[in-house]
């Protein structure tokens, strides 16, 4: 093999890795900053022709929902890493919740 065969087996191979990352339960937190950025993109072009003068009403409105968008996806973000970063309290809940599931009994409350 030459050495430009090998590169591009090493180059299918990290295209290959980072899909099967991505495709697995919980890898679409990985694509988040590159959404992020795609919305601050949009939003930046429909503000630009809100202020510009073109289609007013439609740009502000969609300048509105994109910036909307970005505050959610940061309060996510936010809310995302206070879970990952918890000191593990609610992740015993998390475990007693799923075995009582597994096992179809409720616990009493009374």
């Amino acid at each position: 093999m030459t050495t430009q065969q090998q590169q591009q087996q090493r180059n299918n191979t990290t295209d290959s890795n980072t899909q099967t990352t991505i495709l697995q339960p919980g890898g679409g937190i990985l694509v988040i900053p590159f959404i992020r950025s795609v919305i601050m993109c949009l939003f930046l072009l429909t503000s630009t022709a809100f202020i510009a003068g073109i289609a007013r009403v439609h740009m502000a409105i969609l300048a509105f929902l994109a910036g909307c968008l970005l505050l959610s996806i940061s309060f996510f973000m936010s809310e995302y890493d206070k879970v990952v970063n918890s000191d593990g309290r609610s992740g015993s809940a998390t475990v007693t919740t799923t075995a009582t599931a597994a096992t179809g009994q409720r616990d009493k409350t009374d």
